[in-house]
């Protein structure tokens, strides 16, 4: 095999080998875009029909006055309700998954003291409210401006502490 034969072969093995990896390379990013196109269509946990985080069954109540704390009224229910509404009395479900985890956390720690229902509460404070969702506490999980909004959240804090004017 002469020098210039063995270059061709030496080029065409290099082409062959690149083309290979560039092939590779797209079915990776393919794979890829298509792991993040699906993982971004749930980002958001409240963007999904199948999400835990779904909107419980509207309960019919006045509209209340205050616009504000209508709205709060309205983020209650679509973010805390799940955690911390009021504990049903008559449920059928596994003993190990117990309904209201927020709520029932606050009866073990508040013993009748104060009420476990935050939206029964008298003594919270605004600045207690934003801190609790924004750092989370113990199993509750803090929630970023892109998950609940600073205006949502000022809502929020306006309706939970509406029975204090």
């Amino acid at each position: 095999m002469s020098a210039s034969s063995a270059s061709r072969a030496t080029r065409a093995t290099r082409a062959t080998r690149a083309r290979s990896a560039a092939i590779g390379l797209l079915g990776l990013g393919l794979g890829l875009a298509g792991l993040l196109g699906a993982a971004g269509a749930f980002a958001d946990p409240a963007a999904s029909a199948e999400s835990a985080w779904s909107s419980l069954p509207a309960i019919a109540r006045t509209p209340l006055e205050n616009p504000l704390e209508q709205r709060g009224r309205e983020v209650f229910e679509e973010r805390c309700a799940a955690c911390h509404g009021p504990i049903p009395k008559d449920t059928i479900g596994p003993p190990y998954l117990p309904l209201m985890p927020g709520t029932r956390a606050l009866q073990a720690r508040y013993k009748g003291a104060e009420p476990a229902e935050l939206e029964q509460r008298k003594d919270l404070a605004p600045e207690l409210i934003k801190a609790v969702v924004r750092g989370g506490l113990n199993s509750m999980p803090f929630f970023r401006p892109t998950e609940l909004s600073d205006d949502d959240l000022t809502a929020l804090s306006a309706y939970l502490t509406r029975k204090q004017r």
